[in-house]
């Protein structure tokens, strides 16, 4: 992010924002409710464009670039999945999207937090939509996640085995987590 900035009408919610961030390390965003952290976020995975300043990646700006965005994976602090969807079928809809999409690894995630690709969506539990965002997300096999409050939903437990899948991704792909919360 260089000097980056968003309003909305009249609403400025960041101005000249700067940060760099490495890749294959964790970055926190941790700030007050209304500080702009999903807004950022939105920026750097190319739903909003900036109102002034870059929000880059590789040096390539972000907003209305497939190429990048197939290396980006964004989950909101409100989840969203198709109405009526089961779970396989929500996996298909992101191996349309994302070419390397793991459907081993979608399956292995499943079966190892026991969540049931044929039940739908709609009849999981807070806590089983978030741990389904994050299968969904970690089968992508992106380059960067963009997370809005993360652990939301989820128990001390599940925390921590989404913390293990998040460290060894990161040794084994240089993968770079965004992490925002309050």
């Amino acid at each position: 992010a260089e000097n980056l900035g968003k309003k909305f009408r009249n609403k400025t919610v960041i101005r000249q924002m700067n940060c760099a961030i490495k890749e294959g390390s964790i970055y926190g965003l941790v700030v007050a409710n209304g500080a702009g952290k999903s807004t950022f976020l939105r920026m750097l995975a190319g739903v909003y464009q900036p109102s002034e300043g870059k929000a880059e990646i590789n040096g390539e700006a972000v907003f209305d670039n497939a190429k990048i965005k197939k290396e980006i994976v964004f989950i909101p602090d409100e989840l969203y999945f198709f109405p009526n969807y089961n779970f396989r079928m929500m996996a298909d809809y992101y191996a349309s999207l994302y070419e390397h999409f793991d459907r081993h690894r979608f399956q292995m995630l499943c079966d190892h937090f026991k969540l049931d690709t044929e039940a739908r969506i709609q009849n999981f539990s807070k806590g089983m939509k978030r741990q389904g965002a994050l299968i969904l997300a970690l089968s992508t096999r992106a380059h960067y996640f963009f997370f809005d409050e993360t652990f939301d939903g989820l128990d001390p437990v599940m925390r921590q085995a989404v913390k293990r899948l998040f460290a060894n991704d990161m040794e084994t792909r240089k993968l770079t987590p965004l992490i925002a919360s309050h």
